[in-house]
C-alpha cells in the first residue's frame, strides 16, 4: 500500500472521527454530558491528532493538541462543561474540519490563533495556571511545563540516540535506561510495550507513541534490544525493540490507553510490575501464527492510580502470563477471554470494509447489464414460445435480489448530509443574529451515495434561505408571540420507491404580494398576470429573483433557489412548496433512491417505444366516452372520480408517427407531477412493466426536452425514458395558451 493510499484512509477516518465528535458535542448540548460521551469526543480528536503527527501535518497536529488538552481537562473534571464551552468546542470542530481540508488539498492552514487563545484561556481560567508533565525520557522526576501552546511536541521530547543504541547492540543483555545509582526509579506503575510489524507497515511511527508517553510524565527505564539481528538480517519494518516505562501514579490507565487508540493491536501493552515486555511477534512470510494471547478487561485496581508499593503488596498478584490491554474500548468491554474472542464474534456486531468507489461503480454497471441480459432472454423465450416460465421467473427473482444487494452497498444514511447543518446554522447565527434550534427526523434513512453527494449544495441553499428570508429577527418573533429562537426541522422518509426530504421552518412564511411585486419589477411576469398562490410561490425559483433588500454574503443575488431547482431536476427529482404567512414554510424534495436502475412502464406510441417511470404513475385505465370532456378547441379533460385532469397526448408531444389521438381508442396513464399536478398521458398501449437501466443522453448526445434518458429493451432496441414533469408542464402550458382563450 502506497503512502498516498494510507493518507486517503487517514482522511476518511478523519471524517468519521469528526462526525463522532460532532455527534458527541451535540449530545452534550442537548444535556447528555456523561463520561462515555466525553470520552468518545476525546478519542475522536485524539485519533486525528495521532494520524496528523504520523503524516507530518504539523498545523493539524498542533491545533488538535490544544483541543485534546482541553478535552482531557474536561474529562478529568478540571474544566466545567458549560454551554459556552460547548459552543466554543463546536467552533473548534469547525476549524478542525478546515484544517483537515487544508491538509487534504495541500492548502494553507486556517487562521486559528484567536480560537487557540480562547481554548487555552478556558483552561487557564478554570485552573489558574495549567501545567503538563515535561516530556523527558531520561529524567527520573517529571518537571512542570508551561501552559500548552499551539506548537506540536518537538523531537527533543524523546532522547533517542541511534549511535548510542548501536553501541548497546554489542551486549546481548537488556539495557536499562534512565536508572543510575544516584537517581532511583520514581514511584509509579509499570508499562511495557512492543510495536509490531503492522505498525510500521501501516505508516505508524513508534517514536510518536514514546513522545506521547513522555508528555504524560512517563520515564523510560528499559529498552529491550536482545531481539535485534545482525545487520544482514535486519528488517526495518519489524518490531524488534521493546520498552518499559515508569508512569506517574497520578496518570490513569485510560489516559495511557488513549495514546494507543490510533495504532490498535499493532502495539500491544502490558501493565504491572510482574508483567514483562510483550513477546516478540515477527511478521515472517511462512511462520506459523503464534497462539493468541488472552485479552482481559483492565481491573479496577489497575484503572486507579497505582504505586509500586501497592502493586508489590497486592493480596492477589496478577498471573505471570503477560496481559495484553486491548487498545480498542469496545473490545476491552466485550471480550472476557481470548477463547471467546477467537471462536466467535460478538452477537450482532456489525463489520464493515472500505471499498474503492470505482470498483463499486463497476459492480453497479455490471448489474445493469445483467438486468438488460435478463430482459433480452425473457423477450427471446416469449417470442420463441419456449415453456420456461418457472425458470425465467427464478432468474428474474435472482436478478432483482442481486440488483437490490448491489444498490444497498452504495446506500448511505442521510445523516452524513444532516450532520453538516449545525455548522451552517452556527455560521448564519454569527452573520444574521438569528439563533435557530435544529430538529432532525429520519436521519437513518438510506439512499444512493451519488444522490447524497449531490444533495449537499441544494440543501445548503434551502437552509440559508430559510434562516435569512423565512425566520424573523428575535425582536420580530417576540412581537408576534413566538419564541425568540427559530425552529428548523429536517426530515427524511421513504415513500413509494422514492425519498422525501422536508425542510420546514416556523418563520413568517412567503409574502406572496411582495414576491409578485418583485417579479413584476424584474420583468419576470406581467403586471396584469393572473396567478394562483402556488404559481406565485414558484416564482422564487426564477433565475435572478430575490426579495432581499441588500446583497450580503448570505443572499441577495438571486441565484441560490434557481440552483436548487436545477440540481434537484438533474437528480431526477422535484421540489414543492407549502407556505402559510405568519406560520412558516416547508420545502419538500422528492428524489429517486438511486440514479442507476428503476422500474417503469414500457408503452407503445405510434412508431415509438417509450418508458414511463413507475414513480410517477398513479393508475392506468381505458376511459368510457362519457368520462372525457372537451374544454375549448385544444384541451380534453378526464373525469377521475369527480375530479377533472388534463389529457396529454404523448404522441403529439414527442412527434410520433401514426399515434392514437382519440382517448377512447387508447390507454390513459394517470401520473403525478411537481408543477402541473396530475395529468393523464394518452398512449396507444402498455406493453410491459420492467426494470430499466438509465443511460444518460447528455453524455452521449445532448439534452432533449421531455426526455430524461434512454434504456436498452429486451429486443435490443433503444427506448427513450420520458421526463414526465417536463412533458406535462410543457403540454398543459401550450394547451392553456389556446384552449382557455377559446373557451
Amino acid at each position: 500500500m502506497t503512502s498516498e493510499e494510507i493518507q486517503a484512509i487517514f482522511f476518511v477516518e478523519c471524517e468519521e472521527s469528526h462526525a463522532a465528535a460532532e455527534q458527541g458535542l451535540a449530545a452534550c448540548k442537548a444535556g447528555t454530558q456523561d463520561a462515555d460521551t466525553i470520552n468518545a469526543i476525546f478519542r475522536a480528536v485524539h485519533s486525528i491528532k495521532g494520524g496528523a503527527g504520523a503524516f507530518g501535518f504539523t498545523a493539524l497536529q498542533g491545533f488538535t493538541h490544544v483541543f485534546e488538552t482541553l478535552l482531557s481537562d474536561v474529562r478529568e473534571n478540571l474544566v466545567p462543561l458549560t454551554p459556552h464551552l460547548i459552543d466554543m468546542m463546536l467552533g473548534a470542530l469547525d476549524v478542525l474540519a478546515d484544517h483537515v481540508t487544508a491538509a487534504r488539498e495541500q492548502g494553507s492552514a486556517p487562521d486559528d490563533a484567536a480560537l487557540v487563545a480562547e481554548l487555552e484561556g478556558a483552561m487557564a481560567n478554570a485552573q489558574g495556571a495549567h501545567t503538563t508533565p515535561a516530556a523527558a525520557l531520561a529524567t527520573p522526576e517529571p518537571a512542570p511545563a508551561p501552559a500548552p501552546t499551539y506548537e506540536p511536541v518537538e523531537d527533543d521530547g524523546c532522547d533517542f540516540d541511534l549511535d548510542a543504541l548501536l553501541d548497546d547492540l554489542a551486549s546481548p543483555a537488556d539495557t536499562p535506561v534512565g536508572e543510575t545509582d544516584d537517581a532511583p526509579v520514581n514511584a509509579g506503575w509499570a508499562l511495557h510495550l512492543r510495536p509490531r510489524a503492522g505498525a510500521m507497515r501501516n505508516g505508524g511511527e513508534p517514536l510518536l507513541l514514546l513522545r506521547e508517553l513522555a508528555a504524560l510524565g512517563a520515564v523510560c527505564t528499559m529498552c529491550e534490544v536482545s531481539a535485534v539481528p545482525q545487520l544482514d538480517d535486519f528488517d526495518p519494518l519489524q518490531g524488534y525493540l521493546g520498552w518499559t516505562f515508569r508512569v506517574p501514579s497520578d496518570v490513569s490507565v485510560e489516559a495511557v490507553q488513549d495514546i494507543f487508540d490510533f495504532v490498535g493491536d499493532n502495539c500491544p501493552i502490558t501493565i504491572g510490575e510482574e508483567q514483562g515486555i510483550p513477546p516478540l511477534d515477527l511478521d515472517l512470510p511462512h511462520a506459523a501464527p503464534p497462539p493468541p494471547a488472552p485479552v482481559l478487561e483492565v481491573s479496577a485496581a489497575l484503572a486507579a492510580p497505582v504505586a509500586v508499593q501497592a502493586a508489590a503488596s497486592a493480596p492477589e498478584p496478577v498471573a505471570a502470563t503477560p496481559t495484553l490491554v486491548s487498545v480498542t474500548p469496545a473490545a476491552a468491554t466485550a471480550a472476557t477471554s481470548a477463547q471467546q474472542a477467537a471462536t466467535a464474534p460478538a452477537p450482532g456486531a456489525g463489520q464493515s470494509i472500505r471499498i474503492d468507489l470505482l470498483k463499486l461503480d463497476k459492480l453497479i454497471d455490471t448489474v445493469g447489464e445483467l438486468v438488460i441480459a435478463q430482459a433480452m432472454l425473457a423477450q427471446r423465450l416469449q417470442n420463441d414460445n419456449v415453456g420456461a416460465t418457472e425458470e425465467l421467473g427464478m432468474l428474474e427473482g435472482l436478478t432483482r435480489d442481486i440488483q437490490e444487494s448491489a444498490m444497498s452497498i452504495r446506500a448511505q444514511p442521510i445523516s452524513s448530509v444532516f450532520s453538516r447543518v449545525p455548522r451552517i446554522l452556527r455560521e448564519l447565527a454569527s452573520s444574521t443574529g438569528k439563533h435557530v434550534h435544529l430538529t432532525t427526523i429520519g436521519e437513518t434513512t438510506e439512499l444512493d451515495k451519488t444522490v447524497i453527494e449531490r444533495l449537499g449544495e441544494p440543501l445548503t441553499h434551502l437552509i440559508r434561505n430559510a434562516v435569512d428570508h423565512g425566520i424573523e429577527k428575535p425582536e420580530d418573533r417576540l412581537a408576534a408571540g413566538k419564541n425568540a429562537e427559530g425552529t428548523l426541522t429536517l426530515s427524511a422518509e421513504h415513500r413509494s420507491g422514492r425519498i422525501l426530504i422536508k425542510i420546514a421552518d416556523d418563520g413568517a412564511g412567503i409574502n406572496r404580494k411582495r414576491v409578485f411585486a418583485k417579479a413584476v419589477e424584474k420583468g419576470i411576469v406581467a403586471a396584469d398576470a393572473q396567478m394562483t398562490k402556488e404559481e406565485i410561490e414558484a416564482l422564487i425559483f426564477a433565475p435572478g429573483f430575490s426579495t432581499a433588500a441588500s446583497i450580503t454574503n448570505v443572499s441577495g443575488r438571486g441565484v441560490g433557489m434557481d440552483v436548487v431547482r436545477q440540481n434537484v431536476k438533474e437528480l431526477g427529482g422535484r421540489i414543492t412548496i407549502e407556505s402559510e404567512e405568519g406560520k412558516g414554510t416547508t420545502f419538500t424534495l422528492t428524489l429517486p433512491l438511486t440514479l442507476a436502475i428503476s422500474d417503469g412502464m414500457i408503452v407503445k406510441v405510434g412508431d415509438q417505444t417509450l418508458v414511463v417511470p413507475l414513480t410517477h404513475v398513479v393508475e392506468s385505465l381505458r376511459p368510457d366516452p362519457k368520462d372525457v370532456q372537451g374544454l375549448g378547441s385544444q384541451r380534453q379533460m378526464l373525469n377521475v372520480r369527480g375530479r377533472f385532469i388534463p389529457v396529454v397526448s404523448v404522441g403529439h408531444a414527442v412527434g410520433a408517427y401514426d399515434a392514437i389521438q382519440n382517448p377512447h381508442e387508447g390507454v390513459l396513464i394517470v401520473v403525478d407531477t411537481e408543477s402541473a399536478g396530475q395529468a393523464a398521458l394518452l398512449v396507444d398501449n402498455i406493453w410491459d412493466q420492467r426494470q430499466f437501466v438509465i443511460k444518460s443522453l447528455e453524455t452521449h448526445y445532448r439534452s432533449v426536452e421531455g426526455v430524461a434518458g434512454a434504456t436498452i429493451l429486451g429486443d435490443g432496441r433503444v427506448a427513450l425514458i420520458l421526463n414526465v414533469d417536463s412533458l406535462v408542464a410543457t403540454a398543459t402550458n401550450a394547451m392553456s395558451g389556446f384552449g382557455l382563450e377559446a373557451a
